[in-house]
């Protein structure tokens, strides 16, 4: 009803499919403690539970902080809770996680 286009962009990925993310990005020549700001070690992500989502829209880059700046964040911030979804990695997390305002996670029983 308020015209709101979320996109899917990742969502359940197995330790397996973490492992290769990690691995490229080192072949990539990226370093370890870099990497783990961006990509949960394998075995911790929230995606391995399937209830985590990155999300985007038509007007922003996928995995990019300029998600924030869309009518899709603006709605997801006001409206998530009511869903049972937080977002896990915001500014300053006590985790160390870099900001991500792409990346959802439901907290409902189910």
């Amino acid at each position: 009803r308020e015209d709101i286009d979320l996109q899917l962009v990742s969502a359940f990925r197995s330790v397996e499919y973490q492992c290769a993310l990690i691995q490229n990005k080192l072949t990539a020549g990226q370093k370890l403690d870099d990497i783990l700001k961006v990509n949960a070690i394998p075995g911790y992500s929230e995606h391995h539970t399937g209830r985590a989502l990155d999300l985007t829209t038509p007007d922003s880059a996928p995995l990019e902080t300029q998600f924030e700046s869309t009518l899709a964040f603006k709605w997801l911030s006001r409206h998530a809770d009511a869903f049972q979804f937080t977002l896990s990695y915001p500014r300053h997390n006590a985790l160390g996680i870099d900001y991500e305002p792409w990346h959802w996670t439901f907290h409902g029983i189910g």
